[in-house]
């Protein structure tokens, strides 16, 4: 019958209906939050449980300017505020129109943003002026405010404060320090304020909206961001703890002041709870992940709504309403170590953002180190597949995953959303123990670098592509057998004009023996979840890091004289470096047998690409047919041999695979493609090798028995190495 009488007056709002109930209080205690925005004010009723909002006056409020300094009045249920625009107090009803108030006894000049309602009484306070007192039970004709603080008492740099329910207290968190104040009232009625303690935020804040419920839970609201906070002062008779949580993301405003009946309790409504137990942060209790549920940004099929999360019942949601966990399905086992593969679904029709948590230490909690393992991943609607590795130090144990599918980003696995959907799910974590061994060592490099011109050697200057390069061989602790390879590096130079991938040969591994599902590439700390790791085609298995590495090369790039290159040009060493920085993974379907795995480094390689020019060397594009490897290693099995022993390569490729293979070397034995202990100076741009390294002609031309130290700083003339 309530929103019967509610709808026939909204709908009646004709000048004389407007005047038959212009003095008409509120039905009852709100449940929302009513925070006046702009001038002339927009009121919003907020759902504070997970920041939706709508607009509350469908007309405008009368006011001809700011409303601040609100108050809601639980003894004739009306809002009371400073109406700036006329410089006077103002009485609002239900529908959001004002009813100005006369009252004497305030400064002139003044107008006030801070302000509360409690016990039938109004209170202002403005720093440098004071705090005052309205008597709201004597009547319409006799208002009088009276000074409860003085003006070089009021130094608080406040925009609102709020009463406590029930008991009276006042407190206020200011906008510089962001500390809790508390205000007391002597016998005589006369305001002082105390530091409670700091609420530990920071940053840009203006708290504009300051609100309680009837749990004694503190909310604030921040003009800047729109974000609400809580803070727990349901114990007010001891030390208090003035931590504020973030609690829900609400509007955004530069004029912002908030009402509130503090006696009613913050109600969730067509909102969507988690299931995890109450350790997890699930209820409304404990600040649970919550969504106001919309037509998208949901998983699956299903998505059902709670007036709060039933693990309070001792069940989950799937008791009381539909089985709406039907977005998320875990293709493969969780072990220590390993990859997975998990497929989300995306049931609304527009791109979510999608972040998830897992108890890995199995400690009831989400909030330790490295326990979000996804996020702000944007998926479009449809089935995605994510990858994700469980970390080796995970607790074996079945324990608990949290999957939120919203509008926005920079969610946490607590706290109130509009938009999307939260699924929780009981996951096993299974043992694995794994061995690592490193190649060149664990936290150490080997540097590539190539001369992407072969089979000629045009200016040699072997910064066409420059890597540190390491291989991290993952075997089972207990057999000894290979459980897979994971290859890391970073871009450290390209100076070619060509565009080339970058790619590395398992020699004598079965493309068919990997599991191709469940390859993985990271590159600059982002998962790629639908690369294509294994190259289709080949004999044995190639990984490819990247098909254009050229085009992995984004800002800055410093320019030369004849184009734009990354990081060999003199005097340009402020480019950043690790512009491309990826490790991938590529595991066994069965692992290999215990000794049986190919040579350190593997077989890296750089390539050409389709429809890409390659130099004058070839009667045509020769695409990625055009490969250039390490002296002595082998093409894959979809290269082309004819570019050896023409041009400056003496190589023939013969006796290849094998520890006799020749390829990729000049009449002296310099190869195209170089491995070099360490991290390495590379010569600057069209610095021919020799010049910035002179002993590597003597290493090359004794196999590799003199000048092995040739590569050292010391050794080069550092005026032709790139700096």
């Amino acid at each position: 019958m309530k929103c019967l009488k509610r709808s026939i007056l909204l709908i009646l709002l004709s000048s004389a209906s407007i005047d038959a109930y212009s003095a008409q209080a509120f039905d009852d205690c709100p449940t929302e939050a009513m925070l006046f925005q702009g001038s002339p004010s927009t009121v919003y009723e907020v759902d504070l449980s997970s920041g939706s909002y709508r607009v509350a006056n469908n007309q405008n409020t009368g006011a001809t300017g700011v409303i601040n300094a609100v108050g809601f009045n639980e003894t004739d249920r009306y809002i009371y505020g400073w109406n700036k625009g006329d410089s006077t107090v103002t009485r609002i009803n239900q529908l959001y129109l004002i009813e100005n108030i006369s009252v004497t006894g305030l400064p002139a000049n003044t107008n006030f943003f801070v302000g509360d309602v409690f016990d039938d009484a109004l209170y202002f306070y403005l720093r440098g002026t004071g705090m005052f007192k309205i008597d709201l039970s004597t009547g319409d004709d006799n208002f009088t405010a009276v000074e409860i603080m003085t003006a070089a008492e009021a130094t608080l740099n406040l925009t609102d404060f709020a009463f406590y329910p029930d008991t009276g207290e006042l407190f206020a968190v200011e906008n510089s320090a962001n500390d809790l104040y508390k205000f007391s009232f002597d016998g005589s009625g006369n305001a002082s304020f105390a530091r409670i303690d700091s609420t530990g935020l920071t940053g840009s804040t203006t708290f504009g909206a300051q609100y309680f419920d009837v749990n004694g839970f503190m909310y604030i609201s921040n003009n800047v961001d729109g974000n609400i906070y809580r803070l727990d002062l349901r114990d007010i008779s001891g030390t208090i703890d003035a931590t504020a949580e973030f609690f829900a993301s609400g509007p955004i405003s530069g004029q912002n002041d908030g009402a509130r009946c503090a006696s009613a309790p913050v109600v969730a409504t067509n909102t969507d709870f988690g299931d995890a137990p109450e350790s997890y942060k699930t209820s409304l209790l404990t600040n649970g992940p919550r969504h106001f549920i919309g037509p998208n940004f949901f998983f699956g099929a299903l998505v059902d709504d709670e007036g709060d999360s039933a693990v309070l019942s001792g069940s989950s949601d799937d008791a009381t309403g539909s089985d709406d966990e039907d977005g998320i399905v875990f293709i493969n086992d969780l072990k220590q170590g390993s990859d997975t593969r998990i497929q989300v679904t995306i049931g609304g029709g527009a791109n979510t953002y999608v972040s998830a948590w897992f108890d890995w230490n199995d400690d009831g909690d989400f909030a330790d180190d490295g326990e979000q393992a996804i996020t702000d991943q944007l998926l479009p609607p449809g089935v995605n597949i994510l990858k994700l590795r469980v970390p080796e130090s995970a607790t074996p144990a079945t324990t608990w995953a949290r999957f939120r599918g919203a509008r926005n980003t920079g969610i946490t696995y607590f706290g109130g959303v509009t938009d999307g959907e939260v699924e929780d799910y009981s996951v096993t974590i299974n043992e694995q123990n794994l061995t690592h061994n490193y190649y060149p060592g664990e936290g150490t490099w080997v540097t590539l670098a190539y001369e992407d011109n072969w089979p000629e050697k045009d200016d040699f200057d072997f910064n066409d592509v420059v890597m540190f390069y390491r291989v991290d061989t993952v075997t089972d602790t207990n057999t000894g057998n290979i459980v897979r390879y994971d290859i890391s590096g970073s871009l450290q130079a390209y100076g070619a004009d060509f565009n080339n991938g970058f790619a590395v040969q398992l020699d004598g591994i079965a493309r068919s023996s990997i599991d191709e599902d469940l390859t993985k590439l990271v590159v600059n700390n982002q998962t790629k979840h639908a690369a294509t790791v294994l190259e289709v085609g080949t004999t044995n298995a190639v990984a490819v890091i990247s098909t254009d590495l050229k085009a992995e090369i984004t800002d800055p790039v410093c320019s030369g004289s004849e184009g734009n290159y990354y990081r060999v040009w003199q005097g340009c060493s402020s480019d950043s470096a690790n512009q491309f920085v990826f490790e991938a993974s590529i595991p066994f379907s069965t692992p290999l047998a215990a000794g049986t795995g190919p040579s350190m480094p593997l077989n890296p390689f750089i390539c050409g690409l389709e429809g890409r020019y390659h130099g004058d060397s070839f009667s045509g594009n020769p695409g990625r047919t055009l490969e250039i490897h390490l002296k002595g290693d082998d093409i894959t099995s979809v290269a082309s041999s004819s570019f050896f022993s023409t041009n400056d390569d003496t190589s023939t490729h013969t006796n290849c695979p094998g520890e006799d293979c020749d390829t990729y070397h000049t009449d002296n034995g310099i190869s195209f493609g170089l491995l070099i202990d360490g991290e390495w100076n590379h010569p600057s741009e069209r610095t021919d090798i020799l010049a910035a390294y002179p002993d590597l002609e003597g290493y090359a031309t004794s196999g590799g028995e003199t000048n092995t130290d040739w590569y050292l700083r010391s050794n080069a003339v550092i005026n032709q190495l790139f700096e």
